[in-house]
């Protein structure tokens, strides 16, 4: 064996590895907007069976995010007398997730502190973050789900968007555990994950947040961080053929 055909094999390999890692850790965005379930269902799997939702108490309420007058058929998950949110849970790949944003209403009894959704992140046993909005407070990264503008001290009966990207303790978590008192009357829906892995329904898909009004297809696609490296790869393989071809 020569030294072209020994680089060649190690080009080739290389450039193998890299596509294998590709496949492997691609970084995709999905949008739960829990519009494929039926009213009462105590639980919940994502079309794609990536994400497990338990327990449950769907409904459909004009307190929804995606109503059906939007173009959903209005299923949220809502608070009632269980005293807690669903603990969220991914199936697939390594079952490692991180939690970037979800869709939450205020609407029962009770003020201030009283009334108010919680998000839980842990890795295993681990907790690693805790947010919790509540009426009446200003929270820098929830903005009005209407109109997508900062939103003021959290007020009932209004839609709000909780970005949970910037806080580090939600990425490379296992499990989300939403809880709430009962008085509170919780909507919770359009819940966004990220993950390695593969999606049916990413967010990127769709104009509203909440996964009403899909986009047509189309758009650019960002280049992979990896691509040039691959690139390079199969540039030594092209320049060793090449000199092979001379070389005869």
């Amino acid at each position: 064996m020569n030294f072209f055909t020994t680089l060649k094999i190690t080009a080739t390999a290389g450039a193998l590895a890299l596509c294998a890692s590709f496949a492997s850790a691609a970084t995709v965005t999905q949008l739960i907007h829990f519009d494929d379930t039926n009213n009462g269902a105590k639980d919940y799997t994502t079309a794609d069976g990536n994400f497990f939702f338990d327990p449950t108490n769907f409904q459909s309420s004009v307190l929804c995010a995606d109503t059906t007058s939007g173009g959903g058929n209005g299923s949220c998950l809502i608070e009632g007398t269980q005293g807690v949110l669903p603990m969220m849970t991914r199936l697939t790949g390594d079952g490692v997730f991180s939690l970037d944003s979800f869709y939450f209403l205020l609407t029962g009894n009770g003020t201030g502190a009283s009334n108010a959704i919680t998000a839980t992140a842990f890795n295993g046993a681990v907790q690693t973050a805790t947010a919790t909005f509540h009426l009446g407070a200003l929270f820098p990264n929830v903005t009005n789900y209407s109109d997508g503008a900062a939103a003021g001290p959290l007020a009932k009966n209004t839609g709000y968007i909780a970005d949970l990207t910037s806080i580090a303790g939600f990425k490379d978590i296992t499990k989300i555990q939403f809880s709430a008192a009962t008085s509170a009357q919780i909507r919770l829906d359009c819940i966004v994950a990220s993950f390695d892995g593969t999606t049916s329904e990413p967010a990127s898909g769709f104009k509203h947040p909440c996964g009403v009004d899909e986009d047509p297809p189309g758009g650019v696609i960002p280049v992979p961080a990896g691509l040039p490296l691959l690139l390079s790869a199969m540039g030594v393989f092209g320049i060793v053929r090449a000199r092979k071809r001379k070389a005869a």
